[in-house]
């Protein structure tokens, strides 16, 4: 059995999905109810800052993914304690819940590739606290993990802030792409469904207590993208 926290997500319902298709018994812990649920998926809407929500849902669960909190680096930037309540303090409830479970066997946490970069702000400082508390409850607790450092997303459900919807909408609606920076940072694109599927493959026990890079095999400039988006969707204009 599976749970999934923020699965009613961009990439948490994805996870669900191919949790399911793999045979797992899912559950989906959301603040909202996932518009994507299977008819054989459980959904539990409830909040991770909420400890006693989050023991209960744990409770008979083999394998907890941890893809809840806030995402968007901007929101993270602009409110500081609301990043620090939801992904700090939210980690550490499933943590306790997980130290105190013995049905649990392994957290599976959505890190980030901004984890160890300065361009995050606030939000790689909440990634990079919530990767050195996971391997604290390991070290004392023997709560074992492992840690996915997720690149540049894009596909189905994909959420108001992802980067390659952005671009898309603004060249279908506005025929304008606008892009904060020069075009010139390179990406490592990878498919949400790809990055899913990975997922659940990390759950053999060969991957128990490690790291991981989820990225795209092939790099290229945002300006690439953005060139790209521009032709299929006939947009008259991309301003950096």
């Amino acid at each position: 059995s599976a749970l999934v926290f923020g699965g009613s997500g961009f990439l948490g319902s994805h996870i669900g999905d191919h949790l399911t298709l793999a045979g797992y018994k899912v559950t989906i812990f959301d603040r909202k109810k996932s518009k994507f649920l299977k008819k054989n998926q459980t959904m539990v809407v409830g909040d991770i800052t909420n400890y006693y929500a989050v023991k209960k849902a744990i409770k008979k669960n083999q394998y907890v993914f941890h893809f809840a909190g806030v995402s968007d680096l901007e929101e993270s930037n602009l409110n500081p304690l609301k990043a620090i309540k939801f992904n700090i303090l939210g980690t550490t409830n499933i943590l306790e819940a997980i130290k105190n479970n013995r049905k649990t066997s392994r957290i599976i946490f959505a890190s980030s590739i901004y984890a160890r970069s300065k361009q995050g702000g606030f939000y790689s400082t909440t990634k990079r606290t919530c990767e050195s508390l996971i391997e604290n409850y390991q070290n004392k607790y023997k709560v074992n993990y492992t840690i996915l450092r997720f690149g540049s997303l894009y596909g189905l459900r994909a959420n108001y802030f992802n980067a390659i919807k952005k671009f898309v909408i603004q060249g279908m609606k506005n025929r304008i792409i606008k892009r904060d920076g020069d075009g010139t940072e390179i990406r490592n694109y990878i498919n949400v469904k790809d990055a899913a599927k990975i997922c659940v493959e990390i759950l053999k026990k060969k991957y128990v207590n490690k790291y991981f890079n989820i990225i795209g095999k092939e790099k290229m400039t945002v300006r690439k993208i953005i060139n790209l988006i521009s032709k299929k969707t006939s947009s008259k204009k991309i301003i950096y």
